[in-house]
This record gives structure tokens, sequence and C-alpha cells, in this order.
């Protein structure tokens, strides 16, 4: 881990300290053992359903003769991948290649890579559009900001059509290959270390497969499939989960889905603007604290709800070392 790492995870760690000293250690941790073991593995659980739906997401675009029997592989595979968003610095740009590695034995390497890019691509664009669902759901939250939030929802959704075009642009325009395009972007000294003769045969094999998927419409079709399970599986389930959280540990003071949703985007725009802090420590738990806030809540209830989740990502991040150990991806020493 670089040393500005080392900061920043200082700077979320001290973050989170003032947070439990400004709300209180003892209210928080009885906020969050409301919650009760039934209620924890409920959490838990339901994110099976996101494991689920963000692994068909990846299936739809793969364009090899695989039994469904299989599916169940790129389930742990997602799993596995995404548990070293919480165990390496790198985060999901170490996840993605673990993936088609996890499902080699299946998926050749060069197929699995492509569609890990392409998945990769596809989530970019997804959260976009999670960001343009939560200020459309603040239209019903905060009613009395109705004209404020209609100018910023159709000012991201200029932006959102704007970058579906400039992505489908930069596609149609590489004919030599996506990949080799945006490492032809690269300095000059590393564009030489990578575009060796070997490694090129490799990207070309891998830019082949993603251009056979964006070729026609027929393919283009898994495209959109896969974009719908990314979307639907993300916002649903864990505006789900807050919604659940937070009228767990405080009944009477409970939420409606829309706020839950409202806060899981708040959460999920402030982490990304932070996304330098290493796991979102400090500043995860900060934002659900500040969105409950805002939406009238004690702010106590929202550092519980971080908490909480982190935990959820704490199992499930256990579960894919697990994985990965059993697949020997990473090694006992």
């Amino acid at each position: 881990m670089k040393k500005s790492k080392y900061i920043f995870l200082a700077a979320g760690i001290l973050l989170l300290v003032l947070l439990f000293k400004s709300f209180g250690v003892e209210s928080t941790i009885e906020y969050i053992t409301r919650i009760g073991w039934p209620g924890f593995f409920a959490i838990c659980a339901i994110y099976i359903i996101t494991h689920t739906s963000l692994a068909y997401g990846w299936r739809v675009l793969v364009n090899y003769p695989i039994k469904w029997f299989y599916f169940y592989k790129f389930v742990l595979a997602r799993v596995a991948g995404d548990a070293t968003s919480s165990i390496n610095a790198l985060g999901s740009a170490a996840g993605e290649p673990l993936k088609a590695m996890y499902v080699k034995d299946i998926l050749p390497m060069n197929i699995g890579l492509a569609t890990v890019f392409l998945d990769r691509l596809i989530h970019i664009i997804s959260s976009v559009l999670m960001v343009l669902t939560g200020i459309f759901a603040s239209f019903f939250v905060f009613q009395s900001h109705l004209m404020e939030n209609l100018i910023l929802f159709i000012s991201l959704l200029l932006i959102f059509i704007l970058m579906l075009f400039l992505i489908f642009r930069f596609v149609k325009s590489r004919s030599s290959g996506i990949i080799i395009g945006i490492v032809e972007k690269f300095p000059q000294k590393l564009k030489n270390k990578i575009l060796t003769e070997g490694n090129i045969k490799k990207i070309n094999l891998i830019d082949d497969e993603i251009n056979f998927v964006l070729s026609s419409k027929n393919n283009l079709k898994h495209f959109y499939i896969s974009l719908a399970m990314h979307y639907f599986g993300s916002i649903i389930t864990c505006s789900w989960e807050i919604y659940l959280i937070v009228n767990y540990i405080s009944p009477t003071g409970g939420i409606t889905f829309l706020e839950g949703l409202f806060i899981y985007v708040f959460g999920f725009v402030a982490t990304s603007a932070l996304f330098f802090v290493p796991a979102n420590v400090g500043t995860s738990e900060g934002s659900y604290s500040m969105a409950l806030s805002l939406l009238g809540h004690d702010p106590v209830v929202g550092l519980s709800v971080g908490i909480i989740r982190r935990l959820r990502t704490f199992v499930w991040a256990g579960i894919g070392v697990i994985l990965l150990f059993y697949a020997g991806l990473i090694k006992r020493d």
C-alpha cells in the first residue's frame, strides 16, 4: 500500500472515531445490537440476490457454449472477485481478473477477461443511472426543493446521455480494438512496456471478443440485459437493505423505501467522490449519518447503518476469501 493510502486510511479512521465520539459509543452500540442475529443474517442473505443478479449480468455477455448448470461458477467468481475490494489496496481493479481466472476451467481466459471488461463498463453506466434515480427519488423526499432537484436531474440526465454517446462513439471508432485504443493513450514509456509483441496478441484476442458483443443489434441486446441486471440488482437490494436496517433498529422513526433509496444513492455518491479513502472507512458511515440527518432522523442511526453494512461486507468478504483459497488463487503464506 502506498504512503498516500495510509494517510487517507488514517483520515478515514479519524473521521470514524470522531463520529463515535460525537454521537456516543454506547448509543451507537445500542442501535447496532438492536438488529439482533436473525436480523443481521437476513441483511447478509439479501446480498445473495445482488451477487446472483450481477453474475447473470456478466454471464449474459458470454458468447461461448457453457451449460447453464455452471452458472453457479459465475456467482462464486463474483463473490470471490468482489472480496478483493476489502482485502486488496487495488480494490475492484484486482478483483476483475480474478473473476476471469476463477472460471477459466469452463471459459477461455481471453473471453473471460473481455466479458469482465465489458461488465465493468456496464457497471459504471448503471452507477450513473442510479445517481439519476436517487435525484428523481428526492423529488418526493424533498418536495420543498422541487425546482432545484429538477434542474439538477435534467443537468445530470444530459451528462449521462452525452457520456453514452461518447462511449459508443469511442467503441465504434476503435477498429483496432477498444483496449488497444485505451492503452495507446498512455504515456509513451508505459505504452511501450505494455504493448509487447506477446501482449498485443493477447489484447487483440480480448478486443475481438468485445467487438463481437457490440457488433450487431442482436448481440447488443445482451449489453442492455446486463445493464438492467446491474441496475436493478444493485439499487433495489441495497435500498431494501437500508430500509430494513433502519426499520429494524429504529422502528419508531422508520423510513419509506424511497427514503432508503435516497440514503443509498447519497452514500454512493459521497463514497464515489471520496474514492481515494481505502474501503470508504469513515466516509461511508459519515454519508449515511448526513443523509439520515437531512431526512430529520437521529444521525446516530446513520452511523449504525454504516457499521452494520460494513459488518455485512466483512461476512461476504470472508466467504470470498475462502472461495479464493479453495480455488488456489490466494497462497496460504
